[in-house]
């Protein structure tokens, strides 16, 4: 397989690792709060990091320090947002909103960050998944529309962008990947740290407590993000970003047999257009 493909199929594993956060969270213990949750993912996930990295091959290139803050502050308020639109909207839709908007905001970010200008393919594709984002956001009516889940789960997208587009600057340079993200993370740990006592810690010691965070610190953290940062090694940000448009399609599967979240004949409908800007990108 060439090497394009495979960092291209990784970034599609790492949207599937990715897809599993928002479940997780719903199975885990209730009336937790959700800027806890985020916190307690960075903590232990950027410790799951810094294993990998110890025992991977050290890298002479040094992260630069404002490509480190600007993905570490992205990464942060990813967690913080992310979980407080799952909370406020349901995985389904908060997962599509939140990473179904990332391409486009991806693309204006990388343009005036890095100056990298996207493709045609890249523009149409962005068109069709906004289509589906649209679709599926008003697929259960008006009257059931959660303005401020909305607005989090937009802000997800940018933070993510944010994250995609810095670390990408970084990776492009020769920075290794497991110091990258294990800097990255160990930042966004820090900075989100005082949220890890936002209600009661003690649901942290608790089975479903502890089996969920570690969920989130392995799988959707640790693994996800190295095969992120492979993909992103060589794929421009824009493109990774719709790439990894299989997470919310992983999600609303799980949200729906797992969870039983409810979703219409309308909401499938914007998540199938969705999967077909990403099945064109990719293709």
């Amino acid at each position: 397989m060439p090497d394009l493909h495979k960092r291209s199929a990784s970034l599609i594993l790492a949207g599937v690792f990715f897809g599993t956060t928002g479940t997780a969270q719903a199975l885990g213990p209730k009336n937790i709060s959700p800027l806890a949750v985020g916190s307690a993912r960075l903590l232990l996930g950027s410790l799951c990091l810094y294993l990998l990295h110890h025992y991977a091959t050290k890298n002479s290139v040094k992260i630069p320090r404002t490509d480190l803050w600007l993905a570490a502050i992205g990464v942060a308020l990813y967690q913080l947002t992310f979980f407080s639109a799952v909370k406020s909207t349901g995985v389904a839709i908060g997962t599509v909103t939140a990473l179904g908007s990332a391409p486009a905001l991806t693309g204006l970010i990388a343009y005036f960050l890095t100056r990298e200008k996207p493709t045609i393919r890249w523009f149409i594709a962005t068109l069709i998944t906004t289509t589906g984002i649209i679709v599926l956001s008003t697929s259960k009516g008006t009257t059931d529309f959660n303005v401020k889940g909305f607005m989090l789960a937009l802000g997800a997208g940018a933070s993510y962008s944010l994250f995609a587009v810095a670390s990408r600057r970084s990776l492009a340079v020769g920075v290794g990947i497991t110091e990258a993200m294990f800097k990255i993370f160990a930042l966004g740990a820090i900075l989100s740290f005082p949220l890890l006592f936002v209600g009661n810690p003690s649901w942290l010691f608790t089975f479903r407590g502890s089996l969920m965070i570690i969920w989130l610190a392995v799988v959707p953290t640790a693994l996800a993000y190295i095969a992120y940062a492979y993909g992103l090694v060589r794929v421009k940000a824009t493109t990774a970003s719709t790439l990894i448009l299989a997470e919310p399609a992983t999600a609303t599967i799980l949200a729906s047999v797992v969870l039983s979240e409810s979703i219409n004949l309308r909401g499938w409908a914007g998540i199938g257009i969705v999967i077909l800007g990403l099945l064109y990108l990719a293709i």
